[in-house]
């Protein structure tokens, strides 16, 4: 996914792609096993600097490869005529838009080879994701209580 995927602030974001999915629900975010580059890197900050002004990104000094990095929920996957219609200033013009919410970053990156479109994790990244998610939900509630 983009650059803000996982690492950023946003509650709501769009990710452009070529393919239309029907998939709604969780949705598991891998990293390319191809380090990025570097300039297209900066280009997408400074370009989600100016497309949000007034939000502060975080980004990363860092971007791991070949690993799962976490996930998001996707509430839909639009057409871009539907797109348009729905989100005039949106920031794709992919043909098919994924509409994702609530990301999370996994504390641990577990590495994996990735595969094209989406497709059905190894049932031990699985299974070990979904444990790292369930202890990072009750270390928040922790700290949300001694707060």
């Amino acid at each position: 996914m983009t650059v803000p995927t996982v690492q950023s602030n946003y509650t709501i974001w769009h990710e452009g792609r070529t393919w239309y999915t029907n998939h709604r629900g969780r949705l598991w975010i891998a990293s390319t096993a191809k380090p990025p580059d570097h300039n297209v890197v900066r280009a997408l900050e400074n370009q989600y600097r100016v497309l949000y002004p007034d939000k502060q990104f975080k980004f990363p000094s860092f971007y791991p490869t070949g690993c799962l990095l976490g996930c998001v929920n996707v509430d839909d996957c639009l057409p871009q005529e539907e797109y348009q219609k729905l989100y005039p200033d949106g920031e794709s013009d992919s043909p098919y838009v994924f509409i994702c919410s609530n990301p999370v970053s996994l504390r641990l990156r577990f590495p994996i080879k990735g595969q094209h479109k989406i497709y059905t994790l190894d049932k031990t990244i699985h299974q070990a994701a979904l444990k790292c998610l369930q202890k990072m939900s009750k270390i928040q509630a922790e700290e949300a209580n001694a707060a």
